[in-house]
């Protein structure tokens, strides 16, 4: 019995000397694993605090986003010539104004799509070819064939007065644009590169440049630097006429010039800018033979106000230049010219919009459609001082949209000047003339339009001797990106 005990006490002793490791053992590895788990705990809250820290910096940065003021495009235009937009440049909140098939090519500020990335550069070019051939049909001989010009119709007592029909075919309107487009700090810099084949030179396609500038613009402000039309020229009211001219009373000139226009007040989608120029002044004075030649002592100046909207708009703009003349002795003389004119344009229903101008003023012949390059800027009288000439000129123009792509637009001028009974100029110059045109167009498709046009004017000379002339015009336009 005593033996059987011993033997159970030690079986029991070594069962405890066999088991005692593994219990150690397991021990063991449950430490090492809430060690462990403590650990990734730790590296988890860390990780958290990290993804917590960057939440919070790309919150910052889409409030700011949110509330920092975009860039507001202004308006532009051309008709060219041709080239100028009808209608007031859309806010970028807003869809593209409707442009009929009439609207020559490039008048509005280009469209976003019609662009291309260069690279890597941050530079982005538009590209636009415009084809374009004009038929003419005249009932009497016009002074600038290519053009309707109705101050070159011969009137009664004139060589070639009323010489009948004749015909003539133009591509002169055919147009090569690129525009390059960049984002700065300041705001969207653009730089456009405008000609078509109206120049002085011989040939059928004479090179002339229109348009070669920069442009910053941003929220505040708009600055340009460059060749581009005068700033107290409204291009947007220029109507759809096929012709390049368009109306003789529409104020027009392309000039080298910087122009400076702050934003001073917005409202929703409108706003109210301050447009202010330095222009070369070009002085257009009758001089004969007198030996003078013209200059001028400052640049023109031009200071405006504009309250635009995304369907219409109403522009004052003020024209002050000096007109001076100079001989090789020394000997000068000198006058002021002015000039002061009203614009506007508004859309009418879904598609049909309206234009209208009124001019008047003092030595600004140079900017009038129909008398430019006449000498009427200015003129001696008999006592031989220099006077600038009054002058003043009206029209209105008119777009109606039978259908989404058949559109017709009219248009009429008057211009007038006002001499001094003592002034020495030509008899043979207008004293008035008139415009009217009407026009059916058809863009059978997207970059392809033809018209119809029928013109007509009148020329009134200051001896009261008048001629009219008609002209029917025809016209097939091809764009590339319109």
């Amino acid at each position: 019995m005593g033996r059987r005990i011993v033997g159970v006490a030690l079986s029991i002793l070594l069962a405890c000397f066999v088991l005692t490791p593994t219990a150690f053992a397991q021990s063991s590895e449950t430490d090492e694993l809430k060690a462990q788990l403590q650990k990734m705990r730790e590296q988890m809250q860390a990780q958290q605090q990290v993804m917590d820290k960057m939440q919070q910096r790309l919150d910052e940065l889409e409030t700011k986003q949110r509330t920092q003021p975009q860039p507001q495009p202004t308006s532009q235009a051309a008709a060219t010539a041709s080239l100028a937009t009808p209608a007031s440049a859309p806010h970028p909140s807003t869809p593209p104004p409707y442009r009929p098939p009439s609207a020559p090519a490039g008048v509005a500020e280009p469209l976003p799509e019609g662009y291309i990335r260069l690279g890597d550069t941050g530079n982005l070019l538009k590209v636009d070819l415009v084809a374009q051939l004009d038929t003419m049909f005249d009932t009497t001989y016009m002074g600038a064939k290519d053009l309707f010009v109705p101050s070159s119709i011969p009137a009664s007592g004139q060589p070639f007065y009323g010489t009948g029909w004749r015909s003539n075919l133009s591509a002169k309107q055919s147009i090569f644009r690129m525009d390059f487009q960049r984002d700065t700090d300041y705001g969207t810099l653009k730089v456009v590169y405008k000609n078509n084949f109206f120049g002085s030179g011989s040939g059928d396609m004479p090179y002339n440049l229109q348009t070669f500038y920069g442009k910053l613009e941003n929220a505040a402000f708009t600055l340009l630097a460059g060749y581009n039309i005068s700033a107290f020229t409204d291009i947007d009211v220029f109507p759809n006429t096929l012709d390049y001219e368009g109306p003789n009373s529409f104020t027009f000139k392309y000039t080298p010039q910087i122009l400076f226009s702050p934003v001073l007040f917005t409202s929703g989608e409108s706003k109210l800018t301050l447009p202010m120029s330095l222009e070369k002044p070009n002085a257009d004075i009758t001089v004969g033979n007198t030996g003078f030649n013209t200059y001028s002592r400052r640049p023109d100046i031009t200071l405006g106000l504009r309250w635009e909207a995304p369907d219409w708009h109403v522009q004052w703009a003020n024209l002050l230049r000096d007109l001076r003349v100079e001989a090789p002795n020394g000997q000068s003389r000198g006058s002021t010219g002015w000039a002061t004119q009203l614009t506007a344009t508004t859309k009418l229903f879904e598609h049909d919009s309206i234009q209208g101008w009124g001019s008047y003023g003092r030595g600004y012949a140079n900017f009038l459609q129909d008398i430019s390059g006449l000498g009427l800027d200015a003129a001696f009288d008999t006592d031989g001082n220099l006077h600038g000439i009054k002058a003043r000129g009206f029209g209105a123009g008119y777009t109606h949209a039978w259908l989404e792509n058949l559109t017709s637009s009219a248009a009429f001028g008057y211009l007038r000047i006002s001499p001094g009974s003592n002034l020495l100029i030509a008899d043979t110059q207008p004293k008035s003339t008139k415009f009217a045109s009407v026009n059916l167009a058809w863009q059978f498709s997207e970059r392809a339009m033809f018209g119809v046009e029928y013109l007509w004017g009148q020329n009134i000379l200051l001896t009261d001797a008048r001629g009219q002339g008609q002209r029917i015009q025809t016209t097939l336009r091809y764009d590339l990106n319109p």
